[in-house]
Formats: structure tokens, C-alpha cells, sequence
């Protein structure tokens, strides 16, 4: 039966009005799927993170229960996530090696990224994500990925890295693989094969946990421990209690760079899984929702005692591939890593600490998106260096300096295919009752050229524009008498481009041809040229509604021409 309207209910708990009774039990086994799934993975992005694992459950259990109550998304699961972690981790060097002063940055960035994901979703700047383009995306998670594995090679190996960075944690730890501890690297090795096998052959079960389950028993079993295979050792507390920061001016100025990329590359993350999962099952996401939520999440975590958090794509694939329909998942899976936080405690403290790696490893395959990178440089070499840039950028230095490398490299790209776009001169084609390129086979009209522009005009091709009239001009055949400009690709002028186009049709007068008509121009771009005084009746262009507007003006003024 269906519940009755709740009029008054949060925006995020609409999904209650008409839930069935009939889809209680997959909500809640998929809900439990992804507490068991949580449990091993929130530990581990936390070690990736620089904190206890105890970090890991305050930030999980009130992110899971407010994203219920403000996200849109029915199925995205919420929580620590290795990207964001390994964002988070860049200000380790501010606590100078104080764990506590780390644990209070970290509880201060989170909630400085609930705070600008906020006032961005009030401004409703959810588009600014666009920005992080495919090339940039597919880059960023290659350069995450390779990291997510340099970060593991002394847990996962039993070597005491010492390096920061991941080329030179791969170059120190080939020069140690004689001191590889060989217990530690087997039991490593077994998780991460059980894991990638599961994945593999039967993504439904919970591949993470069984691995890391079986690991546990097995060294218990051995007695590995006892053999110099680390575990994780015993867990304080770890429910959530409020933790209010008080930051300096100088933590301030210091962390709302990191909350920026955080709160820039969590929501792209968010948005991208939502909406991929949305289309399959054939609801919407609301970007402004969504914006509201990653920033509220934040905040819960942060307040709660944790650290940033963003969505997970494997969590949030398994509610629907289970046939989850609503985010009661979410609140199921607070319930039952609440309750595997209380009464399991002893049993995590004993996971070992290689297959914990082992996660975070199979986390880092996973996001290397080698068939991306091949189908990105199969259609734009372009492209492909700003993927290659981004994930440079990432694994050289850190992650924020590659997504800055990204959006630069990104704007730059989009900005030269503005400035040299794709133009035409255009010809008729009577069987398809419109005027098409005359490369494509249009016929052009003796007498007229028309000429298409695909971008709007702006200082950075207005001079372009111009010289690229001239020349169509100067190729075509015959003696034009008049000039049809198609604006219809323009959609906008700025006042460089104004000038420009004063320009082209004195140009234009010099070179005989007696009219200058503009067609298909949008309201902005005619609105520009008159209050230039550049459209009639007081100024020298023809306002044409289409083209074949334009040729029948051209005709009657000028009968005796044919095509």
C-alpha cells in the first residue's frame, strides 16, 4: 500500500509518498549489501586519507543519512571515496605531523567544502562542473588510479616507504623487493585476487568484504600476526559526536583552495554516477539538489568528526543492479554499519592491514580507464593530451595542481576551436528544399555568395570572420552582387566583432557588391548590430528571416539571374 502525501516532508524524503510495501525487502537487502560493502571500504579510504579508521564511520554514518533527506538521486551511496580522500590528504604538511591537529584540519576542510558546495548551490552554479570535461575526467581518475596503487606499495609489501610521491614510491620500492615481507605480500596478493575474481565472475556479492573476511580469518587461522603480518589493531569509538571547528585566519586561507577542487571534482564525481544511473532507470537528477547535497553530506561528516566525502560508484551500481528503488538503501546502510560498528569491533580490529591495501588497490584498477584514454585519442589527438596532461599532473605532483593543469588545458582547447571554427559557403539543393555546404554539393546562385560562421563572434575570431568572407568572395565564381551572411551558428557578438563586421561590409562595398543581408541571426546578435546602427533601415544590412528569404529579396531585385 501506499504511504500517504507528505506535504511537509524535506525535499530529499518526497520518495516516501506512494512507496510500495512490495519493495521493502530488495530496498533493505540492498541497503545491507552496502553496509557489508562499506564496512572495509570506509577503513581503507581513511588510511588512504591519513586518518584511523574510526575517521572513516564519522564520516560515513551522517553523510548516508542526510544525503536521504536533500539528494535527488535514488540510488547514490554516499561516503569516503579514494579520490576525495587522496584530496584531502594534500594538506597533510600543514599539521607538521600532529595527528590530532590533522584530524582537526581534516574536520574543518570538510566542512569548508560543505560550505562552498552550499553557497554554490544557492548561487546555482551546478553547471560549473561542465567544466570538467570527459578528457579531464578519464585523466584525472588514470592519475588517481596509478596514485591509489603508489599509496599502497608499503602496506601491501610490508617495505617502509618513505617517499611522498607515487614515481618515486614505485623507484624505492623496486629498489627494495629483496626486503618484500613475503607473508604479508601472499596474503596481500590472495585478497586482491579474490576481489578482482568476484568482480569479475559476480558483481552482485560483495567482492570487498568477502575478500577481506577471508583474509581475516586466514591469518587468524595461521597465526600471521604473530608472523609480522600487521593488522588493524584495536578501533576506539567510532560513532559520530559533534566536533565544531575553530579555525585561524591562516588554516582559512589555507584550506579553501583544497575545499574548492574537493567541492569542484566531488560534485563532477556525483553527477556523472547520478545521472549514468538515473538514465537506466528512467528518473532525473537535479543538479541544484544534488550541489545542496554534496554540500550537506560534507558538512555531517565534517561536524560528526570526520573528513570529506563524495559518492561511490561501486556502492551506488550495486541498490540498482539489486532492483532498489528508493534511498531507503541509504538509511538501511547507516543502520547496519552502525550496528557492525557497536558489535564488530573486535572482529575489525583484527583485518589485516595487506588486505585492507588490497581494497584500495582494487580501487585503483578499477578507475584506470585505459579503453577511455584509447577511444578519447581515437577521435582528438587534442583531447587525448589533455587527458594524459591531467593524469601528469596528478601523479607528478598532486591532484589539485592536475585538475589545474586540466581546466586550463581544457579551456585553452575549447577556446582555439572557438577561434578557428568550422565555416561554409553555401549553396541550394533543391531536393532537400535548403541551402547546404557546396563541398556537400550545394549549387551556389550566380550573383550571391551566402556564407555560414559556426561560433559566435567575439574578439578572438572576429578578424578571422572578416578575412574569411574576403576569401570566400575572392573563390567564389562569378560577379557577386550581393552577400548573405547565415548567423544562425553565431548566436552572440561582442563589440570587437561589431566593428569587424562594420569593416566587412565596407570591404564588401569596395569590392562591388551592392548588398549585404544577414539571415537566421538570433535576437542578441540582432539586437547588437542595431544598436550599432549597422541593420536597416538606417543601416547598411538587410535583415533576412531565412535564406531562402535572402534569395527570393535577391531574385526580384535582380531577375534576370538563375541558379
Amino acid at each position: 500500500m501506499a504511504t500517504r502525501p507528505l506535504h511537509r516532508a524535506p525535499p530529499g524524503l518526497r520518495w516516501l509518498e506512494g512507496y510500495q510495501r512490495r519493495w521493502l525487502r530488495t530496498d533493505v537487502v540492498a541497503g545491507l549489501t552496502v553496509a557489508a560493502m562499506l564496512v572495509p571500504q570506509t577503513m581503507a579510504y581513511a588510511r588512504l586519507a591519513g586518518l584511523p579508521p574510526a575517521a572513516g564511520f564519522r564520516a560515513a554514518l551522517p553523510a548516508l543519512v542526510v544525503y536521504a533527506l536533500v539528494g535527488s538521486s535514488r540510488h547514490l551511496q554516499v561516503g569516503p571515496e579514494p579520490g576525495t580522500a587522496l584530496l584531502a590528504a594534500a594538506v597533510a604538511p600543514l599539521a607538521a605531523g600532529d595527528p590530532d591537529r590533522y584530524a582537526e584540519l581534516m574536520v574543518l576542510l570538510a566542512v569548508l567544502v560543505g560550505l562552498v558546495a552550499g553557497v554554490g548551490a544557492l548561487a546555482r552554479v551546478g553547471a560549473i562542473a561542465n567544466l570538467l570535461s570527459r578528457p579531464v575526467l578519464v585523466g584525472y581518475l588514470c592519475g588517481v588510479g596509478v596514485t591509489l596503487l603508489a599509496s599502497q606499495l608499503g602496506p601491501f609489501t610490508g617495505l617502509a616507504i618513505e617517499a611522498d610521491q607515487p614515481i618515486p614510491r614505485f623507484v624505492e620500492a623496486a629498489r627494495e623487493l629483496g626486503d618484500v615481507h613475503g607473508p604479508t605480500v601472499a596474503l596481500g596478493t590472495a585478497t586482491l585476487a579474490v576481489i578482482l575474481v568476484l568482480r569479475w565472475r559476480y558483481p552482485r556479492l560483495p567482492g570487498m568484504l568477502v575478500g577481506v573476511a577471508g583474509a581475516t580469518a586466514l591469518s587468524a587461522a595461521l597465526g600471521l600476526d604473530a608472523h609480522g603480518v600487521a593488522v588493524v589493531g584495536q578501533i576506539p569509538a567510532a560513532l559520530p559526536h559533534l566536533q565544531i571547528p575553530t579555525p585561524s585566519a591562516g588554516d582559512l586561507g589555507a584550506l579553501v583552495p583544497a575545499a574548492l577542487g574537493i567541492a569542484l571534482v566531488g560534485y563532477a564525481d556525483n553527477m556523472l554516477t547520478a545521472r549514468g544511473i538515473a538514465a537506466r532507470n528512467g528518473y532525473r537528477i537535479d543538479p541544484t539538489a544534488e550541489l545542496a547535497g554534496l554540500g550537506a553530506i560534507n558538512l555531517a561528516a565534517g561536524l560528526g568528526g570526520g573528513f570529506p566525502v563524495s559518492s561511490s560508484a561501486s556502492r551506488s551500481a550495486m541498490p540498482a543492479t539489486l532492483g532498489s528503488h528508493t534511498k531507503l538503501v541509504g538509511l538501511v546502510a547507516a543502520v547496519g554499519l552502525a550496528a557492525a560498528i557497536v558489535t564488530l569491533r573486535p572482529v575489525i580490529a583484527e583485518f589485516p592491514v595487506t588486505a585492507i591495501a588490497a581494497l584500495i588497490v582494487a580501487a585503483g584498477v578499477a578507475i584506470i580507464d585505459v579503453r577511455g584514454l584509447v577511444e578519447i585519442g581515437s577521435l582528438s589527438r587534442a583531447e587525448l593530451v589533455v587527458a594524459l596532461a591531467t593524469a601528469a599532473g596528478v601523479i607528478g605532483f598532486d591532484v589539485l595542481v592536475g585538475i589545474g593543469v586540466a581546466l586550463v588545458l581544457s579551456v585553452a582547447v575549447a577556446f582555439a576551436r572557438i577561434a578557428r571554427p568550422a565555416d561554409a559557403v553555401l549553396g541550394g539543393a533543391d531536393e532537400l528544399e535548403g541551402w547546404i555546404p557546396v563541398e556537400s554539393g550545394g549549387r551556389p546562385l550566380e550573383g550571391l555568395l551566402v556564407y555560414r560562421f559556426d561560433a559566435p563572434l567575439f574578439f578572438a575570431n572576429a578578424s578571422r570572420f572578416r578575412d574569411r568572407v574576403l576569401d570566400a568572395l575572392a573563390a567564389n565564381p562569378g560577379e557577386e552582387r550581393w552577400v548573405v551572411l547565415d548567423l544562425e551558428g553565431v548566436g552572440s557578438i561582442d563589440t570587437t566583432a561589431v566593428a569587424e563586421l562594420a569593416t566587412v561590409v565596407d570591404d564588401l562595398a569596395r569590392r562591388g557588391v551592392q548588398t549585404v543581408g544577414v539571415a537566421r541571426a538570433a535576437r542578441p546578435s540582432l539586437e547588437m548590430l542595431g544598436r550599432a546602427g549597422l541593420v536597416e533601415p538606417s543601416g547598411p544590412l538587410r535583415v533576412f528571416q531565412t535564406i531562402n528569404d535572402a534569395v527570393h529579396a535577391f531574385r526580384s531585385a535582380v531577375p534576370g539571374d538563375r541558379p
